[in-house]
């Protein structure tokens, strides 16, 4: 609630707060005062902090217009809003701008993914498109010109590969069937020397996107 208020306070109609609580922050003439009864039969999460707000839905950025980062963040239908949440929330930590997503997965702006993401969907700049194919194709048009795709057990080492970061696109899959086929794409595997066989979408993005960092900062 508080990054929507200070990132995109245009989209807000109007706020609910709370019968008691700090009002200094909201846009006075957009604000209701609701008692505590009132207010918690409107609340989606069990424990509220007091302050709802009813917003607009910022529009996608077309697939079309420049890319905004070195490389392109790719999330082919992930279909769990904490892992989706979390990962943008990652991303706008590590400087990224913008997200590319599939349709077929989780709604980037449902309740749950804003409340995991900590509302970084309205730091970042998402695009969707309607298919794999459709997302790969625009960004060929952009300038990318290597596609990694993640691979549990096999593939080029994330810690390795030299031009990961570069005009280049990694391709996170669903949790359950992975990430659909991209022709010429290179596997990209998280070297694992424990008995786990696979991370977790979310972790294996933290991880990746870190690497980045870790590249930026070396150069330095």
């Amino acid at each position: 609630m508080n990054e929507l208020l200070v990132l995109r306070p245009d989209l807000i109609e109007f706020c609910v707060l709370r019968e008691g609580c700090d009002t200094a922050r909201l846009p006075g003439e957009k604000t209701v005062v609701l008692d505590g009864r009132n207010f918690e039969s409107l609340a989606s999460t069990v424990h509220s902090q007091g302050i709802l707000a009813v917003a607009r839905q910022p529009e996608y950025e077309k697939l079309d217009l420049p890319r905004k980062d070195p490389f392109a963040l790719v999330l082919d239908r992930i279909a769990d809003p904490g892992n989706f949440g979390t990962i943008l929330r990652t991303a706008r930590a590590v400087g990224l701008r913008e997200v590319w997503a599939v349709k077929g997965g989780v709604d980037p702006f449902g309740d749950k993914t804003i409340r995991s993401a900590s509302s970084a969907q309205f730091a970042l700049s998402i695009r969707l498109a309607e298919s794999l194919e459709e997302m790969t194709a625009a960004l060929g048009k952009l300038g990318v010109i290597r596609f990694f795709r993640t691979e549990p057990a096999e593939g080029h080492s994330v810690f390795r590969e030299p031009d990961l970061f570069r005009d280049s696109a990694i391709v996170l899959g669903n949790e359950a069937n992975g990430a659909g086929p991209v022709p010429g794409a290179l596997p990209l595997n998280i070297p694992m020397p424990g008995s786990a066989e696979s991370l977790n979408v979310a972790q294996a993005a933290t991880v990746i996107l870190f690497e980045s960092v870790r590249r930026m900062e070396k150069s330095i």
